[in-house]
């Protein structure tokens, strides 16, 4: 009788993303090893566009997200910054210089000069043929707007390219307008399904000062989402919503949501490919159990077995929590977590857990797996000299998993997808969704972090193109 560890070990060659990769067949794969993601291959970015702008994290921002351009007026287009020249970068699909604020952040080796990135210059010689030092920064001498990048202006005072920056209350001149290029917040919890047989993304975005809101997104290919529709498709007003969970059944799509800061979960219906979303009265959990510390949060949904299954965090950070949905309602199943740090830490692979949460839920080969965030200690201890320089704590992905929905077993070899850089560097990952896909691979969505967790990079996505051998995943299940 297959019990769930062998159904884990099983599940290894089904492409499960393991400890910075994929756990092959047996032995288990080593916790730590030497290449970070592999066989994923190296993570990347995902840009999610807003309209003209792409969503900037605000440990990133340039202090200033809109340009004068001309009326009417486009953007050479690109598929990646190689397409671009000069100091044009690719945004959403068009070149356009980068603007800022003075003292902002610039990518690597520019400065910020005339409110736009560019590189820093001492004299003349040092822009190179046709270039001109202005303000510490390269730019071009000018007579008129068709000699300067898209995004920059002539300034008839001086005669060289400069960016007018415009907003709501800085418009700019007659003849021109303000195109945004870039929106500030941080981007959580993304999910990814299949609407009308198109994938779909869906995802939380915290802007500074406002209430926190759920955007549905076209996936146009590797690594760029557009929002569609432009707006939010939940939230934007107190107290807030975000944490989407999505299920699909034929034209009806349903979302599990956040409420505030761990207020309660509701849950909300669309018959129109999931772009509007008509929530429903009753909320279906609220905080109740001890451990879950007056907070619930981060739904997960998935059906199995013929149940609908709600997956959620409680703390925030104290575990993972189970409840069966029926009539809109939540039912817990159990007093405590399925996942918590107690269930989670293991001597040798995963140690020092202090926090779990952020589940997703997939139903594979009659096995319902639950991935989750856990952020502890995963890595190998470093030498520097003589001295043992001990592994530090960073967010990566975990997995429990059930035949039956009752009994929870935590993947035997610690984290199951965790990114290194070398023996002393780590990235962090968390709030992951995860694609099973039959015969063709994994694919794994998450938030990019630093190794502390504060500094976040926005979304980010891997791909194995290991094939699974098995029935393929679904988050609607049985």
């Amino acid at each position: 009788m297959k019990t769930l560890r062998d159904a884990l070990l099983a599940l290894s060659s089904a492409t499960v993303p393991v400890a910075c990769g994929l756990l092959p067949s047996s032995p288990p794969a080593p916790p730590f090893p030497s290449d970070g993601v592999a066989p994923f291959g190296d993570a990347s970015p995902i840009e999610l566009c807003i309209g003209t702008g792409h969503v900037v994290s605000p440990d990133a921002s340039g202090g200033a997200g809109a340009v004068c351009v001309s009326a009417g007026g486009h953007g050479a287009p690109c598929s990646s910054d190689a397409a671009c020249t000069g100091i044009e970068s690719c945004v959403c699909g068009r070149c356009i210089v980068t603007p800022c604020a003075v003292g902002a952040l610039c990518p690597q080796g520019q400065v910020c000069a005339d409110n736009r990135c560019t590189k820093g210059c001492v004299t003349d010689a040092d822009c190179g043929a046709g270039g001109t030092c202005d303000a510490g920064g390269c730019t071009r001498a000018c007579s008129n707007d068709a000699a300067c990048a898209y995004g920059e202006r002539c300034d008839p005072l001086f005669g060289v390219c400069v960016a007018k920056l415009c907003s709501d209350t800085m418009p700019c001149a007659p003849g021109d307008t303000c195109e945004a290029e870039a929106v500030t917040g941080a981007l959580h919890e993304p999910e990814v399904v299949t609407v009308g047989g198109a994938p779909v993304g869906y995802v939380e975005l915290r802007a500074p000062g406002a209430p926190s809101a759920i955007y549905r997104a076209r996936i146009d290919g590797p690594g760029r989402w557009t929002a569609d529709p432009a707006t939010p498709v939940l939230g934007g007003s107190a107290p807030g919503t975000g944490a989407p969970s999505v299920l699909v059944d034929g034209a009806e799509v349903e979302m599990y949501f956040a409420v505030g800061a761990g207020k309660a979960i509701a849950h909300a219906r669309s018959s129109d490919g999931g772009r509007t979303f008509v929530p429903d009265e009753a909320q279906v959990l609220v905080p109740a159990a001890t451990w879950e510390a007056g907070w619930v949060g981060s739904p997960a949904a998935v059906r199995f077995q013929g149940a609908t299954l709600l997956f959620y965090e409680g703390g925030p950070g104290a575990g993972v929590g189970l409840a069966r949905v029926a009539g809109g309602i939540g039912t817990r199943v159990g007093g405590r977590p399925i996942a918590s740090a107690a269930t989670v830490t293991d001597p040798i692979f995963w140690r020092d857990v202090t926090q779990v949460g952020a589940p997703y839920a997939v139903v594979m080969d009659d096995v319902l797996r639950v991935y989750f965030t856990g952020r502890g200690v995963w890595g190998s201890d470093a030498l520097v000299g003589d001295a043992a320089v001990p592994a530090e704590p960073t967010d990566a992905i975990g997995l429990t998993a059930s035949l039956d929905a009752v009994t929870f077993v935590p993947y035997p070899s610690g984290p199951v997808y965790a990114r290194v850089i070398n023996l002393r560097s780590y990235l962090g990952q968390r709030e992951a969704a995860v694609q099973l896909l039959p015969g063709v691979g994994a694919q794994i969505t998450f938030v990019s972090t630093d190794a502390t967790g504060t500094s976040e990079a926005g979304l980010a996505q891997a791909s194995s193109q290991t094939g699974t051998g098995g029935s393929g995943g679904s988050k609607a299940g049985q």
